[in-house]
């Protein structure tokens, strides 16, 4: 009997493997370019090297802050305005010769004036109807690439040099496609895989179009690596550099090279709109709100001057369908941030509250799914939804909370949002493509975070009100205000439940992932405040309870008023509270927000002197297990322990050989 030896490593990847053809271990390999499904290019898993001690990054933060302030600022456009690259790389080379760094094109409107150029209403289309428009919209402008003069191509490349190793890209790309893509889902993956695989082969870079590639790339893989070490890749550094020295490299790269794009070219375009929001996403990752908020109203006003927000221009008579896809993705992307960030911290937004359905994706880019399968970015539309209909009722500033209000509010809520949602999606959902799209589950637990959050936010005031003013009330309006406690602490505690089991669902580590540690802070503190009322719960059988049973199809909160305790909250704010304080050994949002929990909690007294705060507050860090990661648990190879001298050039070597427009729109159903 022969004996079974070691089992061969697994090199190719699982595409190349499967039909038994020849892998050259790229990412994209060339096989899975060929069959244009640079997406499907995914390998085996391998045992990653064990987590190391994260190096103290007091100084990164410091410096982070200085980058994001820095770079939302540059990118914005304050630059002279020239002409406009779009998608299209291919360099004209008839602009090369009257372009010169830092000069200004003197015959232009738009650049003197500042019309925004595809207007139907101001002058500016006025001038267009009259004949007036020559040399305003030159040579296709949504189909022309700027080409790079020789003082800012001498500037590019000496950028170009500090950057990290080609395979320290490769893995992070790697990473944010299988594992941090499908929150956001701001690029089209087919299409920035394949520009990806042509940027590196292009030597120096001919257009303005390809440094502002350039900076996507540098955004997304510091953005990526915001969300390492992970419970599938436990590594503190990539081919021996460390992953806040990869954060600054590219971070202070890319701010250069924004620069640059923006003095040559300060309009922007969809390139630099999603770089920016890749530059506020990593900024919300560090617990840097501000910064998040100030690089995507930086994002929003690129977006404006490229039309991004309309839902048609003249322009866009040329442009591609899926060019016109992703700008409306882009744009819901936008307003969904744009919604809660100004929600959260009391702003005036920068978009306007109506969000119409023409802004909403229309085409289907999910492959290999089925025509009948849910679209992927089905979870980001009905965020949009969801953050529309709250918009339609910011109340004015300094207006007194009205109970009354804010009840219809929530019926109407529960009848015209939550009975329209999908059913794959609904509160009591079907399950039915969990196994087949393995990020419906994830999706679905952020989409009803948010849900039970804007519940939050709707009855949130009522902690506001002062006890004098609550007793002046007739004796209806203080049966109403008790029963919003108790939903205001229903809903607290689904959002509670919510990010535990999203935690969990992501593998329950360390994580600096916003709507963890943001949600869970605030949901928390909701439930400690309500826990020092003294009248808190009282009781839920009250005279307003909502009429009559049956009143509301979808009730999500009154079903919970009757299962509702002071000691079952209260728990629940020191679990978040102990979650807080793991979370804060990589997240300063996460300790900022534990101590000022932790402070609220001490203050809070048990109303039934049987129950000792001290008990009830047992919860500990301890309590809450990490998993432990098996021998078999799904890795990708580790960049410390893998070959990854594979990874050196990809297959195409000619730009014929790339037409991301024509290859990507095969298969999509329009």
């Amino acid at each position: 009997m022969q004996s079974a030896g070691p089992k061969r490593v697994v090199s190719s990847c699982i595409p190349c493997y499967t039909k038994k053809q020849k892998c050259n271990r790229c990412f994209p390999c060339n096989h899975c370019s060929r069959r244009q499904r640079p997406e499907e290019c995914v390998y085996y898993p391998s045992q990653a090297p064990a987590l190391k001690d994260l190096p103290a990054d007091q100084d990164a933060h410091a410096r982070a802050q200085h980058r994001y302030t820095r770079a939302s600022t540059s990118a914005s456009g304050d630059e002279p305005s020239v002409a406009m690259p779009e998608w299209n790389v291919t360099p004209n080379p008839r602009k090369n010769s009257t372009l010169s760094q830092g000069t200004q094109r003197t015959d232009s409107l738009v650049e003197w004036f500042g019309y925004f150029e595809d207007s139907e209403s101001n002058t500016m289309a006025l001038v267009r109807k009259l004949g007036l428009s020559e040399g305003e919209m030159q040579d296709g402008k949504y189909h022309l690439a700027i080409a790079l003069p020789p003082e800012a191509s001498e500037e590019v490349q000496k950028n170009l040099a500090r950057m990290p190793d080609r395979q320290i890209f490769d893995f992070l790309v790697h990473y944010f496609v299988t594992d941090v893509h499908w929150i956001d889902q701001l690029v089209h993956l087919p299409w920035f895989l394949a520009q990806y695989q042509r940027w590196w082969s292009l030597g120096r870079l001919p257009a303005v179009s390809d440094i502002e590639f350039a900076v996507l790339l540098l955004r997304i893989c510091s953005y990526a690596s915001q969300f390492l070490p992970s419970p599938s890749h436990t590594i503190d550094r990539i081919r021996g550099m460390s992953l806040i020295e990869i954060r600054d490299v590219c971070g202070n790269i890319a701010d250069e090279l924004a620069a640059i794009a923006a003095r040559l070219h300060a309009r922007g375009s969809l390139l630099r709109v999603q770089h920016l929001s890749f530059l506020g996403l990593g900024a919300q990752c560090e617990g840097r709100t501000n910064a998040f908020w100030e690089a995507i109203g930086s994002a929003i006003r690129v977006a404006q001057r490229a039309g991004i927000h309309r839902c048609f221009t003249v322009s866009m008579l040329e442009m591609h369908e899926l060019e016109k896809e992703m700008r409306r993705r882009v744009f819901c992307n936008l307003y969904i941030w744009d919604s809660l960030l100004s929600r959260q911290i009391d702003s005036i937004p920068f978009l306007p509250a109506s969000f119409s359905l023409e802004h909403l994706p229309r085409i289907h880019l999910a492959l290999d799914t089925g025509a009948d399968a849910p679209e992927p970015f089905l979870e980001r539309s009905l965020q949009a939804r969801l953050a529309g209909f709250w918009r339609s009722f910011i109340p004015r500033q300094g207006a007194e909370y009205d109970a009354t209000v804010a009840e219809e509010r929530y019926e109407k809520f529960c009848t015209e949002f939550l009975t329209t949602l999908p059913p794959i999606f609904a509160l009591e959902p079907n399950k039915e493509w969990d196994e087949r799209l393995v990020r419906l589950p994830l999706q679905r637990q952020m989409l009803h975070i948010a849900i039970f959050d804007s519940l939050c936010y709707n009855f949130r005031p009522v902690l506001l009100r002062e006890p004098s003013q609550v007793q002046s009330l007739p004796a209806y309006k203080q049966v109403l205000l008790a029963s919003q406690k108790m939903a205001l602490a229903v809903a607290a505690l689904s959002v509670l439940e919510g990010v535990a089991n999203l935690h969990t669902m992501l593998g329950g580590s360390h994580t600096r992932f916003a709507g963890i540690v943001f949600s869970t802070f605030e949901a928390a503190l909701l439930l400690g405040a309500l826990c020092m009322d003294g009248d808190f719960p009282g009781q839920h059988e009250d005279a307003y309870h909502r009429g009559a049973p049956g009143k509301l199809d979808i009730d999500p909160l009154g079903s919970g008023k009757s299962r509702l305790t002071w000691d079952r909250c209260f728990q629940a704010s020191h679990q978040a509270l102990a979650r807080l304080r793991i979370l804060a050994a990589i997240s300063k949002m996460a300790e900022v927000g534990a101590g000022t929990l932790a402070r609220l909690l001490a203050k809070v007294k048990a109303p039934n002197p049987k129950v000792p705060s001290a008990q009830l507050a047992s919860v500990s860090p301890e309590s809450i297990q990490m998993p432990k990661q098996s021998s078999g648990a799904a890795q990708w190879s580790s960049p410390e322990t893998s070959d990854l001298g594979a990874f050196g050039e990809f297959t195409f070597t000619t730009s014929e050989e790339i037409a991301p427009w024509e290859i990507l729109t095969k298969d999509f159903q329009v």
